[in-house]
């Protein structure tokens, strides 16, 4: 049961994530384009900016989950790999509630500021005069799967702690260790036909 959710989420993630580096394409294309016209044309494309920054703020947060899963993102292990199996499952469990934390109250009051343009029908102050509700919403929404992904990977975790399967753990949220990198950066190369010897 955990484990098909789990991979639900890895796929919803995935899907996210590409939506997300398509609007950042579209958005770089949009401002490149402002550009060249403001350059030998004159003219601007109206609203290039504001829909880049809606587009932006959105990809990233479509982001998250998939970056959770992959392992992605940032940790400082000064120390953590000198800590024996069990302080390090307890850091990485530790770190990962102290996120969660963080990052429910991000989408409380996310959740909160769209449920008031909802209500008042909140349009930007721009010539386009953008529904508020449209780029917000999806905004929340990449903040609500990221919450729900925390929550089922915390859960994971706490559930191997318990059973004592640190292996299943450190897989789903422990700190990537060099070696751990250094092999997922090179595995693609050991596979590549095209990078073997030839005599």
């Amino acid at each position: 049961m955990y484990n098909t959710l789990l991979a639900r989420l890895t796929t919803t993630s995935r899907i996210a994530v590409w939506i997300g580096g398509s609007m950042m394409l579209f958005a770089a294309f949009m401002v490149s384009i402002d550009v060249l016209c403001r350059k030998f044309f004159g003219i601007s494309l109206a609203g290039s900016d504001e829909i880049s920054g809606y587009l932006f703020a959105i990809s990233t947060a479509f982001a998250f989950p998939f970056a959770l899963l992959q392992k992605a993102n940032v940790r400082i292990d000064v120390g953590y790999q000198l800590f024996p199996c069990i302080g390090r499952a307890l850091l990485d469990i530790l770190g990962l509630s102290l996120l969660t934390f963080f990052v429910v109250i991000v989408t409380w009051r996310a959740l909160l500021m769209v449920s008031v343009t909802w209500e008042n029908n909140s349009h930007s102050i721009t010539p386009l005069h953008t529904p508020l509700i449209i780029p917000q919403g999806l905004w929340v929404l990449g903040w609500c799967l990221f919450c729900f992904t925390l929550f089922v990977v915390l859960y994971g975790m706490i559930s191997a702690l318990v059973r004592g399967r640190f292996d299943t753990l450190h897989a789903l949220g422990g700190a990537t260790s060099m070696e751990e990198e250094i092999k997922e950066e090179t595995s693609g190369l050991l596979d590549d036909p095209s990078t073997a010897r030839r005599d």
